[in-house]
């Protein structure tokens, strides 16, 4: 398959990657949209995913079609736009569009499916489309609350934390001693990620030494994290069990 990403970070786009591999497994040739690099003007971050996802339509040449089209390259066969659910607490999510929001946005979950389908309104209205009108071959992923919930999970799914109902929304800013981004970065849980302050640094060498313990234990991912199985299901939905 051909497949595009666009993601808010190098990390993002490595378990990205490997559980698709994982799950369907053969030669892919993936293309990283965004970030393209970290010195691109666009940047990187979420803020980086809505400039990428408003270009679709403020640039001609960055028309979402043409992307997944053969018009600017190889065409896709998918294009997964994946942002992390606690993007749904930021103030200024919504900042350029302050006379018609969506609403419920905030507070945050729980339940995550709620704060989920209103993100995902959110990111079609980046991309100035409906919901019912975007491209088959597009994917909108959000790993709740980020994607150290997915590692964590796969790491750790004896820990009690993972028996918490609601896993998913533990938030950093509210709960810090319970956020699975923050005991990454203890001893007790491998010291897999490093602090300093408040501020929780994600190592590219350490992340791809934890990428096989993820895609092996991706099922138990899925059975502790709704927004990971809902990913899966997406897929299956559009690729069935077996891609050429």
């Amino acid at each position: 398959m051909n497949i595009g990403t666009v993601v808010e970070g190098t990390t993002d786009e490595l378990v990205l990657k490997a559980v698709i591999g994982h799950l369907y497994p053969g030669q892919h040739r993936f293309f990283p949209l965004q970030p393209i690099s970290v010195h691109s003007e666009r940047g990187n971050g979420w803020k980086g995913v809505r400039r990428w996802c408003k270009e679709t339509w403020q640039r001609a040449s960055s028309d979402l079609e043409k992307i997944i089209s053969a018009d600017t390259g190889s065409p896709l066969d998918l294009l997964v736009i994946m942002l992390d659910a606690d993007i749904g607490a930021e103030r200024d999510l919504q900042d350029d569009d302050l006379i018609d929001p969506i609403r419920g946005v905030q507070p945050i979950c729980p339940p995550i499916a709620a704060t989920v389908e209103k993100l995902e309104q959110v990111v079609c209205r980046w991309l100035q489309l409906p919901a019912d009108q975007l491209s088959a071959e597009v994917l909108l992923v959000f790993p709740a609350q980020d994607l150290e919930n997915w590692t964590f999970a796969a790491l750790y799914s004896d820990d009690p934390l993972c028996e918490n109902p609601d896993y998913e929304c533990i938030h950093q800013e509210h709960d810090r001693d319970r956020h699975p981004a923050y005991r990454l970065t203890l001893k007790k849980y491998g010291k897999c990620l490093r602090r300093r302050g408040s501020t929780i640094r994600k190592s590219v060498s350490k992340y791809r030494l934890l990428i096989p313990q993820i895609t092996a234990n991706w099922s138990q991912v899925c059975r502790i994290c709704t927004q990971a199985q809902h990913f899966e299901d997406d897929l299956r939905a559009k690729f069935g069990d077996v891609v050429d």
